[in-house]
């Protein structure tokens, strides 16, 4: 795996809400796409504005004050935390872990490339490991 994960993310297809987006689309889309998190895209000028996940949602269904045609921006984390196409995969564990986040919009100079989420650091580390010990595992198999 030569390509570095963020570079091979942003490539990857990202799921986005409007923030003239209700609740029920943001609950919609998430299950549809099978995704923890979704940014929030400014209607006027398609900027990211906030990000939405399922955290989000529970913590406000916990309050109780959550209707289906509640807007997006009531809810959504306005804080970015981003990162661009240069973290090496111990770096995005660092955010990760030192934020307490698990999704992280890939940005470049104010343009969503894509989303990283813990999932696919913990994958991306799998996969290393297990090239990485290729050959011990055979030699155990093989025993």
């Amino acid at each position: 795996m030569s390509e570095k994960l963020v570079t091979k993310l942003s490539k990857r297809k990202c799921f986005t809400l409007s923030e003239n987006d209700t609740l029920k689309t943001v609950s919609e889309k998430l299950q549809k796409h099978n995704i923890g998190a979704m940014p929030v895209l400014s209607t006027q000028d398609n900027n990211v504005i906030g990000i939405v996940s399922e955290r989000d949602l529970a913590r406000y269904i916990f309050n109780d004050k959550f209707k289906n045609d509640l807007s997006v921006t009531k809810i959504m984390s306005k804080n970015l935390i981003t990162c661009n196409l240069n973290p090496s995969v111990t770096e995005l564990m660092e955010i990760i872990t030192n934020n307490k986040i698990r999704h992280i919009p890939i940005m470049e100079e104010k343009k969503l490339l894509g989303m990283v989420s813990i999932g696919d650091v913990v994958n991306y580390i799998i996969n290393q490991y297990k090239e990485e010990n290729q050959y011990l595992r055979d030699y155990i198999n093989k025993y």
